[in-house]
């Protein structure tokens, strides 16, 4: 058996059929999984779901519980002492997996011999889920130096054995958090801890109604739990160091992603919140003094007001952090915050510094192609700067190579009131071969000396055009394509240059006017103004102005007058002769998409001799046909 999946049940029969359809439906075969279904003494019908499944699948097992146990750790428990599998994946009844999920999970866990895998987590319906572990895949992940402290939950893929050889379970005697406990001491024993990122691999939901993580718990319960895991991290086979760093990572997580944080102010009752204070205070006596130094600076105040017993100024400083606007400056280069709450206290300018609390809120109301450049216009104001201070920042906008990280900067064409125009010219971000690539866009803001530099594009207007409207232009070395787009995670701005060849195009002709239109379809071709076609002969080139120049929305229209053209070729003694087609230069070619199309250009009449002294009047065609993506002029 390969995967056991234990799935805690009680009260769920609007819920877990989702769940286990998307459990049966796997791509992994039925006999190398196991379905443990523990219902916790249900009150509604979802035992008589759980045993109508087992009945049509063989896989499926269902334990019953005799008494309720308040939570999932107990039900959990149960189907660890049963499981078959190799390894033992944990379920919540209201979610579900990715129908791929376990063949993925499981091979790529048995491939690199991980204790513990990650599967990248999909919230629904609004649920948050933990993010910053799953921008890439890594088979191997640094327990300390990684960000895999910030998921804590039990669903992941565990080895079975690690679990049963070092017995260790879920805490049944506490009713918050027993799943970080129990998170935390696997990963202490785990040999190599894995992370999947490729593939959404378990769908968190949220529902109406309460869900156990919003639900009350009381102060003693919750910091036991975390004063269990300070335990276990100071007892593990760590290196003191690793242990101390470890505590201090919990300790980031635990004050900006647990029920503590700005626990102070969410209470309104002032006997409440000194109940919290005491037991929060307890929790923290536990935590050794060293690790304060390897805190986020905003956290090592909560510390100083904890260890001081502060109730009334750890309370007034999350209030001041609320309104922090209110309280910071630049100075010498950094933000400072100088909260009144910590006047009484001996803290140096450093531990005052919020530059990494900072961030450049902007918005992006324009980007259009014009001449030969982008126009990026919108604004742009440091969030925990006032708007008068934010009156006196400069911009720059700095266009990064994703690969050689090269650098090329722009002023902007105006700024003023944090609102920003820049124009970006196409000609100088591609003017040399090693310009090829995606230049990723950022702008960097500047106040007496404090710098920071921050993606832009996605807060934005809905942009005019089609993702794949493009500027064709031409350096003195190639024929180049600039495409903005927005990248595919952040959804920031980004411009990809390539070198451009060719163009696929359907004609269209106007006798007439002896207009001769290409049409690019698919295409949003933007062009400097002035462009030219290039019509190349054998014998010499001819430059026709464009006359016209439309974007639609799933096309570009190129017209031009052909007149000229038929003037100058009028002269050829070759009755067929094979041109091109170029925009702005010989070296990008246009083709045709229709082969054996024919346009006649024009229809003259001239005098032929027949048999000698015979004369005769005939009309005479001048035609542009294709053939092979070429063209002909004939006549």
């Amino acid at each position: 058996m390969k995967i056991s999946i234990a799935i805690p049940v009680y009260n769920s029969e609007d819920l877990i059929s989702e769940c286990l359809d998307s459990l049966v439906n796997q791509t992994m075969p039925k006999e190398d999984y196991e379905i443990i279904c523990v219902d916790d003494k249900s009150t509604d019908s979802s035992l008589d779901i759980l045993n109508q499944y087992k009945q049509k699948y063989e896989n499926i097992v269902v334990v019953e519980r005799t008494e309720n146990s308040g939570g999932p750790g107990a039900p959990r428990n149960d189907a660890i002492k049963i499981a078959k599998g190799e390894y033992i994946l944990f379920v919540d009844s209201d979610d579900y997996l990715g129908s791929e999920a376990l063949l993925r999970w499981y091979n790529f866990s048995k491939e690199n011999q991980s204790d513990i895998t990650l599967g990248k987590l999909k919230g629904v319906n609004g649920r948050g889920v933990p993010q910053s572990m799953f921008k890439e895949t890594n088979p191997d992940v640094d327990l300390v130096d990684s960000r895999i402290i910030f998921s804590l939950g039990p669903t992941k893929l565990y080895r079975t054995s690690l679990l049963k050889e070092n017995n260790i379970i879920f805490p049944t005697h506490i009713k918050a958090a027993e799943d970080q406990v129990f998170t935390m001491k696997a990963y202490l024993k785990a040999k190599k801890i894995s992370v999947l990122a490729d593939y959404d691999y378990y769908y968190a939901v949220k529902r109406d109604g309460d869900h156990m993580s919003a639900a009350y718990v009381s102060p003693d319960n919750f910091y036991e739990a975390m004063e269990d895991i300070i335990r276990a991290i100071r007892a593990s086979d760590l290196e003191e160091d690793r242990k101390i760093k470890l505590m201090a990572v919990f300790l980031n997580r635990h004050f900006d992603f647990s029920r503590t944080k700005n626990i102070m102010i969410k209470i309104k009752k002032e006997e409440e919140r000194a109940e919290w204070f005491k037991y929060l205070s307890s929790f923290i006596r536990v935590v050794p003094e060293e690790v304060d130094q390897f805190v986020l600076p905003h956290i090592k105040l909560r510390l100083l007001f904890i260890r001081n017993n502060d109730v009334q100024g750890l309370t007034q400083y999350e209030r001041e952090e609320q309104d922090i606007i209110k309280f910071c400056t630049v100075h010498n280069g950094n933000l400072i915050a100088r909260y009144p709450s910590l006047e009484r206290y001996p803290v140096s300018e450093e531990l005052l510094q919020v530059n990494y609390k900072n961030k450049l809120e902007h918005h992006l109301q324009n980007i259009e192609f014009r001449d030969r450049s982008l126009s990026i216009e919108g604004t742009i104001k440091h969030k925990l700067v006032n708007d008068e201070t934010n009156n006196n920042q400069s911009l720059t906008g700095v266009f990064v190579h994703r690969h050689t990280k090269a650098e090329k900067y722009i002023l902007p064409v105006s700024f003023e009131n944090s609102t920003f125009a820049f124009e970006c010219k196409f000609d100088e971000l591609a003017s040399a071969e090693e310009d090829l690539g995606v230049w990723d866009f950022f702008i960097e803001s500047s106040i007496d000396g404090y710098k920071l530099r921050g993606r832009i594009g996605n807060k934005r207007v809905p942009y005019k055009y089609s993702t794949k409207t493009m500027y064709l232009g031409h350096n003195a070395f190639f024929v180049f394509s600039a495409r903005p787009y927005f990248t595919m995670n952040y959804d920031n701005l980004s411009i990809d240059i390539k070198k451009h060849a060719y163009t696929e195009a359907e004609l269209c002709y106007q006798a007439e006017t002896k207009d001769l239109s290409f049409i690019f379809k698919d295409k949003q071709i933007c062009l400097p103004s002035h462009s030219k076609i290039v019509v190349h002969t054998d014998q010499s080139e001819i430059l026709l102005p464009v006359k016209s120049f439309n974007l639609e929305p799933n096309s570009t229209k190129l017209t031009v007058n052909v007149q000229s053209l038929l003037e100058q070729l009028a002269h050829v003694k070759k009755k067929q002769r094979l041109i091109e087609f170029a925009i702005n230069t010989s070296q990008n070619k246009i083709f045709a998409k229709e082969d054996n199309q024919v346009i006649i250009l024009d229809k003259k009449n001239a005098e032929q001799s027949f048999m000698l002294f015979f004369r005769k009047t005939v009309e005479v065609q001048y035609k542009l046909t294709t053939s092979k993506s070429k063209f002909y002029f004939q006549y």
